[in-house]
């Protein structure tokens, strides 16, 4: 049953734990982005509590092949994320957890598989790479998806189980039609919608992804959006830039409509860089926060199934 509007929660996850560094001794900008998001004014414009930050460990750019970049300080981070995330949904408010890089969906997994079966819903470029499909696995941020649907190594499984997200339960949305890994996610049994799927009806794109999501069998959904699902032409701030993806309007009108569902557990947002490139006013991370605001101001006034 509907029960009180709910609060939405800011909690920055400032991690780049899971990128390759963008070249010889220079850190990824991804930490930057909850800052630049926060002096956007995002916590306000959204009548949001402040849930404070969970802090990363140290980024390490060493790198041995055939292991996981930054493995032990991602696993450390992901579960304190997961722990806190517990807290808010504790509270009975709606998480919007600010990144830094994709490995955050770790944490985000962990925490979700914790309390029951959910659902799953990725704006992204699909980040499936894994060690069935690819031998140059090592930044999890590339391989995020498929750690939370139970791909991968000792990340795909904190806690003993896996997966976090059951691939039948998770609905990969904004994916390039020539990403190498399309056709092995959906063997695996996600429900991939293209980037042209979504630009023709962003908002059918949305219904058809509730109805994998939205199932009584699952206790709620959460949405993930990695900012370089958009068309670098409107957002090329980001990691990993890749023509062919969607507009703001588009993100928004999809986003927004999953937004309202009472079924909405949290969304986090990623891989905003402003280093990545330059990016001296903060335009393209302000334009950011705009989307967000206009997408899911209505979380925030909708009703929470308790």
């Amino acid at each position: 049953m509907a029960g009180r509007v709910r609060t939405i929660a800011v909690l920055d996850a400032p991690s780049n734990l899971g990128l390759r560094p963008p070249e010889d001794g220079v850190v990824p900008g991804c930490g930057k982005a909850p800052g630049v998001l926060r002096d956007a004014g995002l916590v306000t414009a959204l009548d949001a509590v402040d849930a404070g930050v969970v802090t990363p460990g140290r980024y390490r750019p060493d790198w041995t092949p055939g292991t996981v970049r930054n493995e032990a300080a991602i696993a450390e981070h992901s579960l304190r994320l997961a722990a806190r995330l517990d807290r808010i949904a504790d509270r009975g408010e709606l998480p919007l957890v600010l990144g830094g890089d994709c490995s955050i969906l770790v944490g985000i997994g962990a925490h979700l598989r914790g309390r029951g079966r959910f659902g799953l819903v990725s704006f992204d470029g699909l980040d499936y790479r894994h060690p069935g499909n690819s031998d140059a696995v090592g930044a999890a941020g590339g391989e995020s998806l498929a750690l939370t649907t139970g791909r991968g190594g000792m990340l795909a499984e904190l806690g003993g189980t896996r997966p976090y997200v059951r691939p039948a339960d998770t609905v990969a949305l904004g994916v390039r039609p020539d990403d190498e890994y399309l056709a092995d996610a959906v063997d695996a049994g996600l429900r991939v919608i293209t980037s042209t799927g979504v630009a023709a009806d962003p908002v059918g794109a949305a219904e058809e992804a509730l109805r994998t999501v939205d199932g009584p069998e699952l206790a709620g959904f959460w949405v993930h959006v990695d900012a370089d699902v958009l068309d670098p032409d409107v957002m090329p701030a980001v990691d990993s830039p890749e023509a062919g993806g969607l507009t703001f309007d588009q993100l928004v009108a999809a986003l927004g409509h999953l937004a309202v569902s009472p079924r909405l557990v949290g969304v986090d947002v990623t891989i905003y860089d402003p280093d990545r490139e330059p990016d001296p006013d903060f335009r393209h991370g302000r334009l950011l926060a705009d989307l967000l605001v206009s997408a899911l101001a209505e979380a925030g006034r909708a009703p929470a199934e308790r």
